[in-house]
């Protein structure tokens, strides 16, 4: 039978539908797997469920019924014993039973020739009056499990039978309901695509049957039909527009100035543009071969790459032609195919005029060479400048800060010290006034108590501040040696920030705001201390000058903590904070709010590059309008050898 005899039989027989029919095969053998599965496992739990029957039957017997048989043969009567086993044989499932005792046998059925089952149990009587079992005789039962076999094997084909019949008529009715809803609409779009032309398209559009009831309103057959039309259309389109380009190519290769060409395998010339015809005088009805002719006008590069049969591109050639040598770049495309090597397909583009525009360049830029080196050394001097004064700048403002430093405390210092000098002076007139008392021999006990009061009074007055000048002088001797050096040492964090406080109460109180350092006492670094007062006093300071103008109730805090092999350290305010926009300019040098008020705008960018650069640790920033300014830094506990180098070299 031939494809399309076939094709037209599938379409009328559902029974010709190799699809249908796969699906009915597959359906048959998944339905007879699953009845055969299903009907093997029913007849397992019958097989189950018979045999526990049968073994109940022969429990009872000997649970109970043993009992009775066995007190009727205990007081001798012998006619209830035969007609409890007569009566006990009408039982299911109990098809003999046999008593014997030592002087009597009792039966009750037929015994069995056939599979059976077999149990013998004892028959014990309870003596009353000793409580001892006593064995009066056995009980013999037989059951027929051949009857039972023979009907789980009837019913187990009974079964199969009905499932198979069942299975045949609805996969007859699934095969049908496929043949007219799925195979007929699938042979439809077949014998449209069969009968589809682009070159000469059709106006009509695949149109599917459909079938009341069995049918969905709009299935995924009909979106096939649909997508169908849509390519068919876009086919047409496609071709009508392959055709519109191929005439568009032919008129663009006659108008071209461009050389264009096509070679078959043997380098023979099967196309080339108007243009190249003229330029090289070919004679179309019998065209060369391209290797010999560029061999007689010296292309021997252009030789070379056409041997190899591989793609090819920016292949210079310099050709005479009409009397001057014109600059051609060549390009082409190798074309394989099952049998070996198919030939060229490539490109000839005139680059006289380019050519000499590209001389004329080369001699401009040797001259743009020239001015562009003296230009980069004049810009390299002018960084260096610049550097310097930055570098001088940097030096400035941290030598202005030490300064304001030293103002401020020698203004705090002024205080104990003039009380000092007061409470000196009180016990100068005092010491005159006892003494004068003593020699006119005036002084009273009375006198001379009060006297000594005011002397003591004014001793532990003097004391008192003395002691307090001195731990500011101490506490300005550190954090002063330690802001104008930069050498290694170890220090605690704690103290070395509670120091820098104190010095700077000077300029903490014209706010007034003290800052409030909260960390563990013990944590020991291996560091520059000298970067880190001057990392926190440039903080403070800043915090002094730009934060606070609109606070009602300043505060400074500074926290720290030891995190592994680093020390955390933030610090934070509640002053007027940073707007979002102006997060990524605050550590940019020169940058400040108070420009033409006295800020510099190097305090933050100090701050960055003493972290970075000196502590190698890391700085992250926080801030928000109305809710300060939050500044976190993880810096190394111990500096590492790197870091060490480079604070080296810098102060070299």
């Amino acid at each position: 039978m031939s494809r399309n005899h076939k094709f037209e039989e599938s379409i009328r027989n559902p029974f010709f539908s190799l699809v249908g029919r796969r699906i009915l095969l597959i359906m048959i053998l998944l339905s007879a797997l699953f009845t055969l599965f299903t009907t093997l496992l029913q007849t397992s739990w019958d097989y189950d469920e018979a045999f526990d029957q049968v073994e109940s039957r022969h429990y009872e017997i000997e649970h109970i019924h043993a009992n009775l048989l066995a007190s009727s043969l205990w007081i001798y009567d012998l006619v209830s014993v035969q007609e409890r086993i007569d009566g006990l044989v009408n039982l299911p499932h109990i098809n003999y039973l046999a008593v014997r005792s030592e002087s009597y046998f009792f039966e009750a059925g037929e015994p069995l020739n056939v599979s059976k089952m077999v149990n013998e149990y004892p028959l014990k009587y309870a003596d009353p009056d000793t409580g001892n079992p006593q064995r009066v005789g056995t009980i013999y039962v037989e059951s027929n499990t051949y009857a039972i076999y023979n009907e789980l094997i009837e019913r187990f084909f009974i079964t199969l039978l009905l499932n198979a019949i069942k299975t045949l008529l609805v996969c007859y009715l699934i095969l049908l309901v496929f043949h007219h809803t799925v195979s007929q609409r699938v042979f439809k779009v077949a014998q449209f695509l069969r009968h589809y032309n682009p070159l000469d398209p059709k106006e009509e559009k695949l149109e599917l049957p459909r079938k009341r009831y069995i049918m969905a309103k709009e299935d995924e057959l009909d979106w096939l039909a649909a997508e169908t039309n849509k390519i068919t259309n876009n086919m047409s389109t496609l071709y009508r527009n392959i055709m519109l380009e191929r005439e568009r190519l032919s008129d663009f290769t006659h108008v071209s100035s461009d050389w264009l060409w096509e070679t078959d395998a043997d380098l023979k010339l099967t196309f080339c543009s108007e243009p190249m015809r003229d330029a090289l005088s070919l004679d179309i009805s019998h065209p060369p071969y391209l290797n010999e002719l560029l061999i007689a006008i010296g292309c021997h590069q252009f030789v070379a790459n056409l041997n190899r049969q591989k793609d090819f591109s920016m292949c210079e050639e310099i050709i005479p032609l009409a009397g001057e040598s014109r600059y051609f770049v060549f390009q082409a495309l190798a074309h394989h195919g099952g049998n070996g090597f198919r030939g060229f397909r490539g490109t000839g583009i005139d680059m006289t005029a380019l050519k000499t525009a590209q001389f004329e360049l080369e001699a401009l830029n040797q001259n743009l060479e020239e001015t562009v080196d003296e230009r980069t050394r004049e810009l390299q001097e002018s960084m260096e400048h610049l550097k310097a004064a930055q570098e001088q700048l940097v030096e400035s403002e941290k030598l202005a800060a030490l300064g304001s430093l030293v103002a401020g405390v020698a203004h705090e210092v002024n205080t104990p010290l003039g009380i000092a000098v007061t409470a000196s002076s009180v016990i100068k007139d005092i010491t005159q006034t006892l003494n004068q008392a003593f020699e006119a021999q005036t002084l009273t006990s009375t006198q001379f108590a009060s006297l000594l009061k005011q002397v003591n009074d004014s001793v532990v007055m003097l004391e008192h501040n003395l002691k307090r000048a001195t731990h500011l002088i101490r506490d300005f001797k550190q954090t002063a040696v330690d802001q104008v050096s930069e050498a290694l040492a170890e220090f605690d964090v704690k103290q070395t920030l509670d120091a820098l406080v104190a010095s700077l109460h000077p300029e903490t109180r014209k706010v007034p705001v003290t800052p409030d350092v909260n960390g563990e006492s013990g944590i020991i670094m291996y560091s520059l201390p000298g970067v880190i007062t001057q990392v926190i006093s440039n903080l403070v300071m800043n915090s002094i000058n730009h934060a606070f103008d609109e606070t009602d109730k300043p505060k400074i805090t500074i926290e720290f903590e030891k995190q592994g092999d680093h020390l955390y350290l933030c610090y934070q305010d509640n002053g007027s904070g940073v707007e979002q926009s102006l997060h990524h300019r605050i550590f940019e040098p020169f940058y400040t709010s108070k420009r033409g008020r006295g800020g510099s705008g190097l305090g933050l960018n100090l701050v960055f590059n003493l972290v970075k650069q000196k502590l190698g640790g890391e700085l992250q920033f926080e801030s928000a309008p109305g809710q300060g300014v939050k500044f976190m830094f993880l810096i190394p506990l111990s500096l590492s050898s790197q870091v060490t180098r480079y604070v080296s070299e810098n102060k070299d």
